[in-house]
């Protein structure tokens, strides 16, 4: 069973928003799990207490990281194709 963490930061809400060339704007309401997986595939760290930084990883880093969630997808989908349930 999962043990739930306290959070010690200053996050009321988090939105990912897309600009269009057009100047439509999407912005789509995230939970903090959502959060989390993407701070995790990017290699993203915010000062969450504060806001004043963050830090990320560079593209190859990325890269090699998206590399391996998308082997680690194929391969999970591939046996759950084998093993139905």
């Amino acid at each position: 069973m999962r043990k739930k963490v306290e959070r010690k930061d200053n996050i009321q809400s988090v939105t990912l928003t897309i600009y269009a060339k057009d100047g439509r704007k999407l912005e789509i309401p995230l939970e903090l799990w959502h959060v989390t997986a993407v701070c995790e595939m990017l290699g993203l760290q915010v000062d969450t207490i504060n806001l004043d930084s963050y830090s990320m990883r560079n593209k190859e880093q990325i890269d090699e990281i998206m590399e391996m969630h998308y082997y680690a997808r194929k391969n999970w989908y591939s046996k759950k194709q084998d093993n139905p349930k």
